[in-house]
């Protein structure tokens, strides 16, 4: 059960992440929508030892740090190109899953579609590849390499 209650308040706290504007309304919908998305995958039930869930809830808070901070750079470079300051260069990139769990799939790519200037497009299980379409990429390699240091550095301990 207190893995169940993690990962709502863990759920919860990215929703409110992507709310420029929260209020108690807010909270009480992020809940919901996280309890009952919980539910319905059937994480209701909890295997995890009390020491793995202390962990993970503490590396949360340096995990949204970091994704509040790749907000903010997508911002600032989508900014650029709207304002004509840089010439865009979009691409289509397929980033390898990896040691990814499905759970670290869809946090990946819900946060890389959450931040300005790239969209998941599709995930090829057969491959094993995410592929994004990214507004302003010269080279390819540098974002996969940047989604890959910020998935060992942040995303790993709280979503692997």
């Amino acid at each position: 059960m207190s893995g169940f209650l993690v990962r709502l308040v863990l759920l919860s706290g990215v929703w409110l992440l992507a709310l420029g504007d929260v209020s108690f309304g807010d909270l009480v919908i992020g809940l919901l929508l996280s309890g009952g998305l919980l539910w319905l995958l059937g994480y209701h039930h909890s295997s995890r030892t009390p020491h793995v869930v202390v962990g993970r809830v503490m590396y949360f808070v340096p995990f949204a740090c970091a994704a509040l901070y790749q907000i903010i750079l997508g911002t600032i470079d989508v900014s650029a190109v709207i304002l004509g300051r840089r010439e865009a260069k979009p691409a289509y990139v397929a980033v390898p899953i990896g040691d990814r769990t499905p759970n670290g799939v869809a946090v990946t790519t819900w946060l890389t579609t959450l931040i300005p200037g790239s969209a998941l497009v599709e995930i090829e299980d057969e491959s094993s590849v995410m592929v994004f379409h990214v507004l302003d990429v010269a080279e390819p390699g540098q974002f996969i390499d940047n989604l890959d240091r910020f998935y060992q550095r942040y995303q790993r301990q709280v979503f692997p």
